[in-house]
């Protein structure tokens, strides 16, 4: 009786020590961890989802497999009980991967904030058969995902839209520049003859005439400063530039971006130059998702070039008088628009506090 069952622990000590030896030598092998998001970019408050695509292509079966990977927190998946809260969400998924299997889940989250994020690496942690050992290891990940501005309601942005359309129409010439062809439009009365286009009405059978565009520059340059740090006030800047890049590419005004903070992307100075067609709008948005404030930042007139003939728009909620001086300096003999987000609420008398200089036009959004 006893040399039966010494018997069977051998085999099952054989078994067990066998087992033991293939998880450890193979645990990994034809096992793939694939994270990405399964769009490029949303704007702020919308929802997008995260994909998690997990294959065991091997006949070992993993009964508990963990995958872990640090995700910001402006990202709010919509189930929580595995994440970890601090400055970064740690989640931690667990599944059951059995022999040549395929597992894929799906994670919807909320875009809560506007940023530049990416998943560089997951965190393997898997059991044995018999749950006696831990293997852990890490797979190369490579998404990224923008959470974009919102643009500010029409009626908000009507007012300093308004006004730098109206500049910039105060800016162009008065007289035509004849060599600058803008297109063709029908002959009226009070029109010069030399401006018949004679070719294009023998096509048409009607009178058509050229049309000259002004050679004056049609080009703005928005300076956007993040350096009060990250709070509503700083966001909602950032909003405004957006919205009046949205407008002002539309109506094919060239935009030079300027600002004090940095870009979370690449680590450099914020800025974007010499954007052009509503085409761009995208990658102006996306650029301003990856715009980053900052406690340290230098002053955001000293990230400008001179304006020259250029309309120059600084958005800033801070309200300091060396800002307005700086600003006024450079513009010299020029004029700009000085656009200043504030709270609800905010009086005359704390307005009237803010110095005045000639050369800039002030502006007043109340979020």
């Amino acid at each position: 009786m006893l040399i039966p069952l010494l018997i069977s622990a051998a085999v099952l000590l054989l078994l067990f020590l066998t087992l033991r030896w293939l998880y450890d030598r193979f645990w990994q092998k034809g096992l793939s961890c694939r994270i990405s998001f399964t769009g490029e970019y949303a704007v702020e408050d919308e929802t997008s989802t995260l994909s998690e695509v997990i294959v065991n292509r091997k006949l070992l079966p993993l009964p508990v497999l963990e995958i872990s990977f640090h995700m910001d927190k402006r990202l709010h998946f919509s189930s929580e009980e595995n994440s970890s809260l601090s400055d970064q969400t740690y989640r931690r998924d667990v599944f059951t991967a059995s022999m040549r299997q395929k597992i894929t889940r799906t994670l919807p989250f909320k875009c809560a904030g506007r940023g530049y994020f990416r998943i560089n690496e997951a965190g393997l942690t898997a059991r044995d058969l018999f749950l006696t050992r831990k293997y852990v290891s890490h797979m190369p990940q490579n998404t990224e995902f923008y959470v974009l501005p919102r643009t500010v309601p029409t009626h908000q942005i009507q007012i300093p839209y308004a006004r730098i359309m109206g500049e910039i129409l105060s800016r162009r010439r008065v007289c035509d520049d004849p060599f600058e062809f803008g297109g063709l439009r029908e002959y009226s009365r009070g029109d010069p003859m030399k401006y018949i286009n004679w070719k294009a009405t023998a096509r048409a059978g009607r009178l058509l005439i050229n049309i000259h565009e002004s050679t004056l520059s049609q080009r703005v340059i928005l300076a956007v400063d993040m350096e009060q740090g990250s709070d509503f006030l700083n966001e909602y800047a950032v909003r405004i530039c957006c919205s009046l890049s949205e407008r002002l590419l539309s109506e094919g005004i060239e935009l030079d971006l300027y600002s004090n903070g940095t870009d979370t992307k690449t680590g450099e100075r914020w800025r974007m130059e010499s954007v052009s067609g509503s085409g761009s709008l995208l990658a102006v948005k996306k650029k301003l998702a990856c715009l980053q404030s900052g406690s340290s930042l230098p002053s955001v007139c000293s990230c400008l070039p001179a304006p020259g003939e250029d309309l120059c728009v600084l958005i800033s909620r801070s309200q300091r008088e060396d800002i307005g001086l700086e600003f006024s300096e450079l513009l010299g003999k020029g004029r700009g628009l000085r656009v200043i987000p504030c709270g609800l609420g905010t009086t005359e008398e704390q307005r009237e506090k803010v110095r005045l200089f000639k050369n800039i036009d002030t502006i007043w959004m109340e979020f």
